[in-house]
């Protein structure tokens, strides 16, 4: 799920077949203002959630890597591609994408399947200032440690740095992997020789079962392999 592919930031954030899922434990502190959040965490403060991984083609993982690498080592030339693209409509293609038109048609068609792994339990905290923080024991919560959600869900800290572009996800594919959902997303976007990757990590409501997906991805650099976690959960 690296960041962002043409095709599946509206069925998911990204390409992949790489994930993980969550429960989450929320303790409230206090009266506080509405935020992004809200619609989309359990007001019981319990979030049982599930593993689940996306799991596509050998081919088109191997297509996807090529696109990733190609917009990684020309991060500059992306964003402005993307910035200049037209909000909600796919990419058009680029030889800079370092596949071919036929294998990037290919990457847009790609589909893949959502397969329901272990279920696992991760505490959100908020403190008395009105931040999130995340706490797990288990091994596939790792990446999230170090991670807080500030009072006002503006931004999002992670020792990837923080993420401060905010976007509404409206995904209505009923046919993508998780089918229709509504949410919002914080990320990062690396630029271009940076030490620090690009991330993201968005919380969201399925329609119509309500069920709560929540997604955390820090991309791959040279040193190390991609992050991921993806959880669906019982919203109440």
């Amino acid at each position: 799920m690296s960041v962002s592919s043409p095709a599946d930031r509206r069925r998911l954030g990204a390409p992949r077949a790489v994930a993980a899922a969550v429960a989450l434990l929320i303790s409230t502190a206090g009266v506080r203002a509405e935020g992004p959040l809200d619609a989309y965490l359990p007001k019981s403060g319990v979030l049982a959630g599930h593993i689940v991984e996306l799991r596509v083609a050998e081919e088109d993982q191997a297509i996807s890597r090529r696109f990733q690498l190609a917009v990684q080592n020309n991060m500059d030339w992306f964003k402005h591609y993307v910035t200049a693209n037209k909000a909600g409509e796919p990419l058009p293609y680029n030889p800079h994408m370092g596949v071919t038109k036929a294998q990037y048609d290919q990457l847009l068609r790609m589909r893949a399947d959502v397969v329901e792994k272990a279920p696992i339990t991760l505490a959100v905290r908020r403190g008395a200032d009105g931040s999130i923080a995340f706490a797990a024991s288990d091994p596939a919560a790792e990446a999230l440690k170090g991670t807080t959600i500030p009072a006002g869900e503006t931004s999002i800290d992670t020792p990837y740095g923080p993420l401060t572009i905010v976007t509404p996800i409206h995904q209505k594919a009923a046919n993508a992997p998780f089918g229709v959902w509504d949410g919002v997303e914080w990320a990062r976007v690396a630029s271009e020789g940076s030490d620090q990757p690009s991330a993201k990590i968005a919380f969201g409501r399925r329609s119509p079962s309500g069920e709560g997906l929540f997604y955390f991805q820090v991309a791959a650099t040279k040193d190390k392999p991609e992050q991921s976690l993806v959880v669906t959960y019982r919203l109440d």
